[in-house]
């Protein structure tokens, strides 16, 4: 099922990649209905949702907190460490975010 969204950031490491959208097809107050950050796993080619909790900006460094671990990042680069101890991702910042056909194809089957 395809829908409108923007994609919002999009990091990229050798294991995994990154994202956030936005859905642009709900109308909603709720941010939690409308923003999304995903985890894509290269090798299992499977997508899912990483479950926020809570964000922060400081110097022009940004920071976001998952159940699954912390992001932090910034224009160029960045770093995902899960929260179950595993190694951390070095991430390359895309821009513009636009999401690769074999994403977009994932998010659509995710949100189905």
């Amino acid at each position: 099922m395809a829908f409108l969204y923007r994609s919002l950031f999009l990091f990229e490491a050798d294991t995994a990649t990154i994202f956030e959208i936005k859905r642009l097809d709900i109308q909603s107050k709720n941010p939690g209905h409308l923003y999304f950050w995903l985890y894509f796993d290269n090798a299992s080619r499977q997508l899912s949702q990483l479950d926020f909790v809570d964000m922060s900006t400081e110097d022009g460094e940004h920071q976001r907190e998952f159940s699954q671990g912390q992001l932090r990042f910034n224009t160029t680069g960045g770093t995902f460490s899960p929260a179950d101890g595993a190694a951390p991702l070095t991430l390359r910042t895309i821009n513009p975010p636009t999401l690769p056909a074999e994403l977009e194809t994932a998010l659509f089957a995710f949100f189905a």
